[in-house]
């Protein structure tokens, strides 16, 4: 809290607005709504008239570039959670065959009679 108090008391006039203030800004509007808000006011009555447009040019930008790498970054873990998928699913048919051989195996020949009968019908 006192970060932003001490923010906002060391806007004065002729300071240097840079992209880091602008993102310092930024980022506190973030965990506090409104902070923007209340520091470009504080920049625009220090003489800054442009406050508002740097501050919307910059969040523009950053929050553009931030969507396009999340879009990157989705559609890569879209792709990894489909080959694991894949994977998961080929174990999985290899699994159910061992088991299904395993049964099998361990049938008497009475019961492998009346599973065939089962599949065809009637022998």
């Amino acid at each position: 809290m006192a970060s932003r108090e001490r923010m906002l008391a060391g806007i004065q006039p002729g300071m240097r607005l840079t992209k880091g203030f602008i993102k310092s800004i930024y980022f506190n509007e973030i965990s506090w709504p409104g902070f923007a808000d209340q520091a470009i006011a504080a920049l625009e009555k220090a003489g800054c008239s442009k406050a508002r447009q740097y501050y919307d040019g910059w969040v523009n930008k950053y929050e553009a570039a931030y969507e396009a790498e999340m879009k990157e970054v989705a559609h890569w873990y879209r792709l990894e959670c489909e080959k694991q998928w894949e994977k998961r699913r080929k174990e999985g048919g290899q699994q159910r065959k061992q088991e299904e051989k395993k049964r099998l195996q361990q049938m008497n020949n009475r019961d492998l009679i009346a599973l065939l009968e089962n599949l065809t019908g009637a022998i």
